[in-house]
């Protein structure tokens, strides 16, 4: 079973960078909809998610481009089949493509083999339909199984993002090699204040609100001590357009410091390679 490493170290980034932003889109058609009783399709919000796979990440991707930014998209490989183009689209752009299941697959319970189909599976979707290699995961629902981390590794991987527990990327020892955990916080994530159930947590202002709070903390923290900023973004919920004036005004916003740099997940990972935590 995967164990964390502790450090005495901790990361560093690249001179000029004061806070690295990592923005991190999840992405899928309706998978993750939970179901009615007796089965039934939950047409509401199933189409809302659809939403994501058939405008919202145009929509993203359209402002991310118009902004000069990269960032991570997590797919779902079932979402990457039936809308092979936008992931296709994201990728030719130089965001990074990682993985989030085949269908928003709950592996917590799963037997070591079937989770490690899921894994294979999804990264073999994504590299047929856009031609990613992907080195990233995320975990539906941010469910972990006591599998996950050394399943991932040993398929390969470099750095997964599921867990809520730090401030600061932290290393697994697993049983395929070292792989990095980049926590992220519920408490910044769009569905929180855009997304369902009904009725809305705030809204696009709330949303607004503690995005920019976040960051004036985090920046202020920065000057003494590493610090980054993720945000988990949902591309049928940011992807409106309400919500993505919201991004589009955050990251004008963020622009405007010189030290601050937006960052693919993948890249990240490669910083803190160069200083590997020590026990």
């Amino acid at each position: 079973m995967a164990t964390e490493i502790k450090s005495t170290t901790a990361p560093s980034w690249p001179a000029g960078v004061r806070l690295p932003v990592l923005l991190t889109f999840e992405h899928q058609s309706g998978e993750g909809a939970p179901l009615l009783p007796g089965d039934r399709p939950n047409y509401m919000v199933g189409g809302a998610m659809q939403y994501g796979a058939r405008r919202g990440i145009w929509n993203v991707l359209e402002v991310l481009d118009r902004l000069g930014v990269k960032a991570t998209f997590l797919m779902c490989g079932g979402t990457a089949e039936k809308y092979p183009d936008a992931v296709r689209a994201a990728h030719a752009a130089g965001h990074e493509i990682a993985g989030m299941s085949y269908g928003f697959d709950r592996v917590r319970t799963m037997s070591p083999e079937r989770e490690q189909g899921v894994v294979r599976r999804t990264a073999k979707v994504l590299a047929d339909v856009c031609g990613a290699q992907i080195k990233g995961w995320r975990c539906p629902d941010y469910r972990v199984s006591p599998q996950t981390l050394d399943i991932l590794s040993d398929e390969g991987f470099v750095w997964d993002s599921s867990l809520l527990n730090d401030d600061l990327p932290c290393w697994f020892d697993c049983t395929g090699g070292r792989l990095i955990e980049i926590p992220f916080t519920t408490s910044t994530a769009d569905k929180t204040f855009v997304g369902y159930p009904y009725p809305m947590r705030g809204g696009p202002d709330g949303l607004a609100n503690v995005w920019e709070y976040e960051f004036d903390v985090l920046y202020r923290e920065s000057a003494h001590a590493p610090r980054f900023m993720i945000l988990s973004i949902q591309t049928w919920a940011t992807g409106r357009p309400a919500n993505l004036r919201t991004l589009r005004r955050f990251i004008e916003r963020i622009k405007e410091h010189n030290d601050v740099s937006f960052a693919r997940c993948g890249e990240l990972a490669g910083w803190c390679a160069q200083n590997p935590a020590r026990n």
